[in-house]
This record gives structure tokens, C-alpha cells and sequence, in this order.
């Protein structure tokens, strides 16, 4: 029997897009600037409130698990290099002004597609430097 540890060593390309897909979707769905939303659907639709209950209690759970996941994946190295990325982003914006050419649409938008990559990265980051340092992907082998 094979350690699952070595079957699979590389995280392949497809599981990243996977990966981003799914928090992408989590992102625009839960709030987005065209107002089809699921937060727009609880707070102005015509729904039970028990849906509307069971749908919110879902999304804060989806938003839970990712965001603890993502920010343990991150941990303070992968936090200083996005709050890094995001000073130079502010500085090349102080310096040459190129949000004022976008409409606010598109600005959150932007805003949402930074989120997305922001927490794939966190998702993919721990087993990236697991797999640099050579040691298993595999926190806890399984029972």
C-alpha cells in the first residue's frame, strides 16, 4: 500500500483553477455590483424566512471554513507578501492615478477578482512550501 503522501506530491494546475473557480463563485455570489446576489435575495426577496435563514447560515459557514483555511494556509509570511503586493498596488496608484479612468462598476469587480486570488492563494500557498521544502502535503496521515 502506497503512502497517499507520495501519490500525489505535485498539486497539479487544474486543481489551482478548480480551486479558484469555486472561490470565485463564492465571492461574486455572495455580494456583487449587478445586484443578483445572494445577499441582495435575503435581504429583498420574497422568500420564507426559514429559506432565507438556511441559505445565510450556509453562506457565513462557506465563508468561515474558507476564510480560516485560507488565512492558516497564508499564515504571517503569505500575509506579508499580499499586504505588500497591496502597498505597491497603492503606491502605483497614489503615483500615476489609474483607478479614476474605471467606472464603479468595474472597480468592484477588480476588488472581487483581488479577494478570489487572494484566498486561492491562501489555499494553495501551505501545500506550495510543503511541497519547495520537499516535506509530505499530508498535515496528518489518515487513520
Amino acid at each position: 500500500m502506497k503512502n497517499y503522501g507520495l501519490v500525489r506530491r505535485n498539486l497539479p494546475l487544474a486543481s489551482v483553477a478548480a480551486r479558484f473557480l469555486l472561490v470565485a463563485f463564492l465571492v461574486f455570489a455572495t455580494v456583487n455590483p449587478s445586484h443578483y446576489s445572494i445577499l441582495t435575495w435575503i435581504v429583498s426577496g420574497s422568500a420564507i424566512l426559514t429559506a432565507k435563514a438556511v441559505i445565510a447560515f450556509g453562506l457565513a459557514l462557506a465563508w468561515l471554513i474558507l476564510l480560516r483555511i485560507s488565512l492558516a494556509g497564508l499564515g504571517w509570511l503569505g500575509l506579508a507578501y499580499v499586504g505588500l503586493a497591496f502597498l505597491v498596488l497603492a503606491l502605483l496608484e497614489a503615483q500615476f492615478k489609474l483607478l479614476h479612468l474605471f467606472s464603479s462598476f468595474t472597480l468592484v469587480i477588480m476588488a472581487e477578482l483581488a479577494l478570489a486570488i487572494v484566498l486561492t492563494f491562501g489555499l494553495v500557498f501551505s501545500y506550495w512550501v510543503r511541497q519547495a521544502s520537499g516535506q509530505s502535503a499530508i498535515v496528518k496521515t489518515p487513520p
